[in-house]
């Protein structure tokens, strides 16, 4: 018989098995070369799903069996993305409860192409120059008031927390859409109605997801679900008027006014987001004409509470990633695409950014490949791990490629939007668009640990870093201080001369 790839997975139960087996379908399906499987049940000793390559046209292995094989062990089986190799002990003093006053004067952190650690005492004072001669690009989206106050019959009071509104709209009425939700309480069924004591307005549970879990020190479990709140106002509106800033639940503290501004960037535009794309907040006004309109541009990704979920498996792999939504003028793109031909190096800021920009590289690929869908500009999709099977198919894609296929033929005032989950994680992805980044100090067990951690490469030990960092003095998280990172290799122009 002609040699074939055969490799064994064991799962504890069947649904595990089942997943993973349609994971490599959509996998296969963007490959276009599908593996044999064969599930064998085995009652309590758990289930063993059985896998082969093989080409049958040719009648014997070729590179694209191999190829494939490649990709699955990247998702499940070779080596495991270990959470606890990107953990490290955040000291409770070193998170920062308030932001840096004045706004600006937050301190910076720089690892640069070598690896090399530099230390700043003023992020304001240090950024414009070391940034002359980039293109830097922002996320504008604005954060919502998404926390609520909320009451049963019996008078007891709980937080309503918003967790992503998805495609809805903000300026659309309250009453017409299902939001998801957060409700800190492990007793929440569906059909029962809180009352929000500002207003008097009725939020109804319309649906019961699951658990929604969170660590102790960030208030401990709540429940997902699906509200509907009863208001004729939008919810923009309605949110202003009755809910609070969601500052992190870490923070041990409710919103106090000054919240209002500084857990939104000066440039804030399009409201959506549930938390605040936080590496943002240290640039002023003055930053920012520093580095001149013509060497910037936006972009508008939705934060969802998603990003502060732990990743609770052992093996980050088996993490399901929070899809977000995000929103592209093709004008800003392509002023982005021509940064990249004159040669400008990239810096982007923060993480949002970075999972937006790679996402758009992957979905130019989608559409050059002439994948289903892939031409649909208001509904672009890119799945947790899609860009294994993508990056398969042809790894030579150039980024200005990738990004034109998305805009090609559409006018500057146009928008592209979709979801993505792409989720980042070290010694497997290899970063596409991004050439330096902009960014806070993330808690251990975060994906956001896993994507700086991918971003800097094995050349430096991100734990390591912060650990320094907090000896000497950083504040970490939402509040905290920020880090200038560049990809391995990568140097930024004044640092060329």
């Amino acid at each position: 018989d002609p040699a074939t790839l055969r490799k064994s997975f064991h799962f504890d139960t069947y649904t595990e098995a089942l997943q993973f087996a349609q994971k490599v379908d959509e996998m296969s399906t963007i490959m276009d070369h599908h593996a044999n499987m064969r599930i064998v049940h085995k009652c309590t000793n758990g289930v063993d799903l059985e896998m082969e390559f093989f080409s049958f046209d040719a009648q014997e292995l070729t590179q694209k069996d191999y190829d494939a094989a490649n990709a699955v062990d990247l998702v499940h089986g070779g080596n495991p993305v270990r959470m606890s190799d990107y953990s490290y002990d955040l000291k409770q003093d070193s998170v920062a409860l308030f932001p840096a006053n004045p706004r600006g004067s937050s301190k910076l952190l720089r690892v640069d192409s070598q690896g090399v650690v530099s230390y700043f005492d003023h992020f304001a004072k240090s950024v414009p120059s070391a940034l002359a001669g980039c293109h830097v690009v922002f996320n504008n989206s604005r954060v919502l008031d998404a926390r609520l106050s909320v009451e049963l019959n019996d008078g007891a009071i709980v937080e309503l927390m918003l967790l992503d509104l998805g495609s809805i709209d903000p300026a659309l009425p309250s009453s017409d859409h299902a939001i998801q939700a957060m409700i800190r309480s492990e007793s929440v069924s569906k059909g029962d109605i809180y009352i929000e004591p500002v207003s008097g307005t009725k939020v109804e549970v319309v649906d019961v997801r699951g658990i929604w879990e969170e660590e102790e020190e960030s208030g401990g479990n709540g429940c997902d679900c699906v509200v509907r709140i009863h208001s004729h106002q939008d919810i923009g509106t309605y949110l202003g008027s009755n809910g609070s800033v969601p500052i992190p639940p870490y923070l041990h503290r409710e919103a106090v006014p000054s919240d209002k501004e500084r857990y939104n960037n000066v440039y804030a535009k399009d409201e959506g987001s549930v938390a605040a794309p936080t590496a943002g907040l240290h640039f002023t006004d003055e930053v920012l004409q520093e580095l001149g309109e013509s060497n910037t541009s936006s972009l508008t990704l939705h934060v969802g509470a998603g990003t502060f979920m732990p990743v609770l498996s052992k093996d980050a792999r088996d993490h399901s990633m929070h899809a977000e939504r995000f929103f592209v003028n093709v004008g800003e793109l392509r002023s982005i695409v021509e940064a990249m031909k004159q040669g400008k190096a990239l810096v982007v800021v923060g993480t949002t950014s970075t999972r937006t920009l790679e996402s758009l590289f992957w979905l130019g690929v989608k559409r050059l490949q002439g994948l289903p869908n892939s031409d649909n500009v208001k509904e672009l999709e890119l799945g947790q791990f899609d860009w294994i099977p993508l990056g398969v198919v042809d790894p030579n894609i150039s980024p200005v490629s990738a990004l034109n296929a998305l805009i090609d033929g559409m006018s500057d005032h146009e928008t592209i939007s979709g979801q993505t989950s792409l989720m980042i994680t070290p010694n497997s992805y290899k970063f596409k668009v991004i050439d330096h980044l902009i960014t806070n100090f993330h808690a251990p067990d975060s994906t956001l640990m896993l994507l700086v951690s991918a971003f800097l490469g094995k050349q430096s030990s991100i734990t390591g870093i912060y650990e320094d960092a907090q000896r000497k003095g950083y504040r970490f998280l939402s509040y905290g201080d920020a880090c200038l990172f560049s990809r391995p290799g990568k140097k930024l122009p004044v640092e060329r001369k």
